[in-house]
């Protein structure tokens, strides 16, 4: 027969289940559970028949031919094929029933309830549709969207005064042809806030209060809801693309407190699934990020040390996005990233270490070399140096070379934050987190410690210091330097304060070397947070928009980018000057810029390039820039 709707779900046993409709209520909905196997090394495919049923509208007498046509069909979650949707429809107005596949005992006769049952056989049971809830009539739907979260996440939400649930993720999106937009509850289909699209105002705003405009409504033809359901996505029939933020309370008032809780419970879910959290992100106002970063922290440090070391860096891309939310946290992004970037070179280059004996059960060089500089705490390079096998460490003089603008980075990073130290009260200076993280101070001290020993390989891979007298080595001091400031914030022990002459030889700094300006990720002006208050936003395709910067921000020192001034590619370290000729490409969440083409053929870099093909460091994703970008 004609199929003219169909959806697809799947069962906990690896089995697919289809679902099938002409288009006429006057047929039955039909269901397949399809089983893919390999046998004798080729697929099989089976199709197995499931029980169909019709709509109970259908079945009223005096209501039999209002719906003629099903226009929506659609299962309740892609892991739920038991639980399906449908909305059958008529010129001017639609039905929506949610039905539910349930096994049942089949009844037996009285004749034969006499006769005992044989021992160890189970009553017979079938499956069979039963409906759960269905709508009154409502106006022509024309688009429905279905949460994606699974339903058993959802009792958790949020309670108001009145002791009513409320939250986006229980319910789905139905679109109608007057240009309003429900959200009605999953199971039961009862409403729970109702929003226009007919007007782009604010979402908040009652739909009782607009005025309705005269002529053709807008109405959406297609939606989606985000990951968590605290944005909407549709297209219209006039082709315009248009979000709609939905209020995590569904626009009732709620305390700061549950509100928090929610949101905090939201990001922990994506943090742990890998879903994108910027529809969370549109809920965040500037007085919760500290609360809520540091909530996350808590969270986070709950975990066991294997969790942690997986959700490591996803953790730091989400504080990093929640602190450009307020002007009073946004120099912390710039460590956030920072702190990404060394992590990301340090498995880098522990990668590139081979061990000197093959198929050796021992450790890898890399966790060798991360033990041995934590036992190790001499001040002196190399007396670290010696405690390890430094045939471990030999690689090809091409490679050594081409990793030298990173090399370059670290050398500088160090000196930048031991220059920094005696201004450590200022929290405003990018890097001031790092002053008492002992892990990063502990990995920057590994990394000094290779740089060191493949500079005997290979002395121009070395990071290259303007210092005011030839015989000083630069490397040792900082070395020096660095390993004292590691031992005030080791993890053995409570963190104490530096002593006064590593401060003093951290002032004598700038005397001896020159101190690099490095080369912060600039402030991003991004969407997100234009939209924090909460008025509407009309961009155009093609087009950049053309959103002023806050004041806060721009009074940063290193966050602001003036015209002509050099570029660089933040992911290679390679200066790009002031009108780049190559083809670049930006994160549109950190706005980290690298160029699209490797001008470096070797593989050491490659590995390290094809880490970003489609992904940023924090995650986000990449859009192509124009050449001459500001």
């Amino acid at each position: 027969g004609r199929v003219a709707l169909a959806d697809i779900a799947f069962t906990g046993g690896g089995n697919i289940v289809v679902a099938t409709a002409d288009g006429s209520s006057a047929s039955p909905v039909q269901f397949y559970k399809v089983c893919v196997s390999v046998v004798s090394e080729k697929c099989r495919i089976d199709t197995e028949i499931l029980p169909s049923l019709f709509m109970r509208c259908t079945a009223d007498l005096h209501r039999k031919d209002k719906f003629p046509a099903i226009t929506h069909l659609k299962f309740l979650a892609r892991d739920m094929s038991e639980q399906v949707l449908l909305c059958a429809s008529s010129q001017t107005s639609s039905i929506v029933e949610c039905w539910s596949l349930r096994k049942e005992g089949l009844p037996v006769n009285n004749i034969f309830q006499q006769i005992s049952p044989v021992v160890g056989e189970k009553q017979p049971m079938i499956l069979k549709w039963r409906i759960l809830s269905a709508t009154n009539d409502l106006d022509r739907v024309s688009a429905v969207a279905l949460p994606k979260l699974p339903i058993s996440l959802t009792n958790i939400d949020l309670k108001v005064a009145s002791d009513t649930q409320f939250y986006p993720g229980l319910g789905l999106a139905l679109a109608f042809h007057d240009g309003s937009v429900h959200i009605v509850h999953r199971l039961s289909l009862q409403t729970m806030a109702f929003y226009s699209s007919a007007t782009p105002r604010s979402v908040d705003e009652p739909a009782i209060k607009r005025t309705r405009t005269t002529g053709p409504t807008v109405h959406f033809k297609a939606m989606q809801l985000s990951w968590t359901s605290l944005a909407l996505v549709g297209i219209d029939n006039h082709g315009k693309l248009s979000m709609i933020r939905i209020s995590p309370s569904m626009g009732h008032a709620v305390d700061i407190n549950p509100a928090l809780r929610h949101l905090l419970f939201l990001l922990e879910y994506c943090m742990v699934t890998g879903y994108d959290w910027w529809d969370i992100l549109l809920h965040v106002q500037p007085s919760m990020v500290q609360n809520l970063v540091e909530k996350l922290h808590e969270e986070y440090m709950r975990q066991n040390a294997a969790l942690q070391q997986v959700l490591s860096t996803r953790i730091l891309a989400m504080k990093a996005s929640l602190c450009k939310l307020s002007p009073c946290t946004v120099t912390r992004v710039c460590d956030y990233h920072t702190k990404l970037f060394l992590i990301a070179i340090s498995s880098t280059l522990k990668s590139l270490l081979r061990p000197h004996i093959l198929n050796t059960p021992d450790k890898s060089p890399g966790d060798r070399l991360s033990e041995i500089c934590a036992k190790i705490t001499d001040v002196d390079i190399d007396k670290v140096m010696i405690n390890l096998k430094t045939e471990e460490f030999v690689l090809d003089m091409n490679t050594l070379q081409a990793l030298q603008q990173l090399l370059q980075w670290v050398g500088d990073f160090v000196l930048y934050l031991l220059a920094s130290l005696p201004n450590q009260g200022s929290p405003l200076r990018p890097g001031h987190s790092f002053l008492r993280d002992g892990t990063s101070l502990g990995m920057l001290r590994e990394m000094m410690v290779v740089i060191r020993i493949w500079g005997l390989l290979k002395p121009s891979c070395l990071p290259v210091y303007t210092a005011t007298s030839d015989t000083q080595d630069s490397m040792s001091l900082l070395f020096r330097l660095l390993t004292k400031l590691w031992l005030c914030c080791r993890e053995e022990g409570p963190a104490s304060e530096p002593d006064e002459a590593l401060v003093d030889e951290c002032c004598l700094l700038p005397s001896q070397l020159l101190i690099p300006s490095l080369d912060w990720l600039p402030a991003s002006d991004g969407l997100i947070s234009r939209l924090q208050p909460k008025q509407p936003l009309r961009l155009q395709f093609g087009r950049a928009p053309t959103l002023l910067g806050s004041a806060a921000t721009l009074q940063l020192d290193g966050l602001v980018r003036a015209p002509g001034q050099p570029k660089m590619d933040h992911l290679r370290r390679l200066h790009l000057g002031a009108y780049p000729t190559e083809e670049c490409k930006a994160c549109t969440r950190c706005g980290c810029v690298t160029m699209i083409k490797s001008p470096n053929k070797t593989t050491a870099v490659k590995q390290w390039e094809q880490r970003w093909i489609k992904n940023c460091l924090c995650g986000g994703l990449w859009r192509r820039l124009p050449l001459s970008y500001p």
